[in-house]
């Protein structure tokens, strides 16, 4: 089963576009889902949650195409003075390459 880079959406055998999005779909770039080893989700994977974007966006990383974010909780496990600071917070990271995306710390 082949999965259009862009938008997800699954491609008929041998399309050149997506018909969902209209991007075009170079063959070596077709992520192909049809093996065990796709399905795996990797240990990075195991927490957080995943927010859907309304239309692609292009990570400032590594410059793919992205249909979704991860956003992963933080929390302070060791200071070494009464800190002011936020004991929590959140960070959003790229699902391909998980660069930081944003982070922010604040009080839950």
């Amino acid at each position: 089963m082949q999965t259009c880079h862009a938008c997800g959406q699954h491609l008929a055998d041998g399309a050149t576009q997506c018909h969902g999005c209209l991007v075009a779909v170079p063959e070596d770039q077709v992520y192909d889902l049809s093996s065990e080893e796709a399905m795996a989700i990797p240990p990075e994977w195991d927490g957080g949650a995943v927010y859907t974007l309304e239309r692609a966006a292009r990570c400032p990383h590594c410059k793919e195409l992205i249909r979704s974010l991860r956003v992963m909780r933080l929390k302070r496990t060791q200071v070494s003075f009464t800190s002011p600071l936020p004991r929590a917070g959140r960070v959003i990271v790229c699902p391909g390459c998980l660069a930081i995306l944003s982070a922010d710390v604040s009080t839950f």
